[in-house]
């Protein structure tokens, strides 16, 4: 089975939205120091992403404190929440940057429906709103065409 990694700027991204708040590069370098990633990572495996976003949550609650990677995996290891909030930061993550050619897979994921990109194109006719496989999609188009899907 291969491992699932996650992209470094992603997690990061993800973790500020736990901690509702920007994290400064020194701070991050920190925390990835503490959550025992390698220097010139650029993704890391699902163990390590949970870590992260188990420490932005701690450090939401406690921003002074000074927490272990003893104390991360306790805290783990008692929530089995956490699990759950990597599922949902990645379900916000493929929403966050989507573009039209990517809705086909988010929709199969969401609704079970199989779609291609030229139904949404015929979709946007019907709907008399402009569809470009290239372009970007904000999080509400997206569950606009979730929607759209579904019904």
């Amino acid at each position: 089975m291969a491992m699932e990694k996650y992209p470094l700027d992603w997690l990061k991204a993800s973790c500020e939205q736990v901690y509702c708040h920007p994290i400064a590069e020194r701070t991050w370098r920190k925390w990835l120091r503490l959550c025992q990633v390698p220097q010139y990572a650029r993704e890391v495996v699902k163990e390590q992403a949970m870590w992260l976003l188990t420490l932005a949550y701690m450090k939401k609650l406690e921003p002074n404190k000074k927490f272990t990677l003893f104390q991360i995996k306790f805290k783990l290891s008692g929530n089995p929440f956490a699990e759950l909030h990597l599922a949902e930061a990645i379900y916000n993550a493929c929403y966050t940057n989507a573009v039209g050619k990517d809705l086909p897979e988010i929709i199969l994921r969401v609704t079970g429906k199989q779609v291609t990109v030229r139904t949404l194109y015929r979709w946007a006719r019907k709907q008399q709103v402009t569809f470009k496989a290239s372009k970007r999609l904000s999080r509400p188009e997206v569950e606009q065409w979730i929607r759209w899907a579904a019904a």
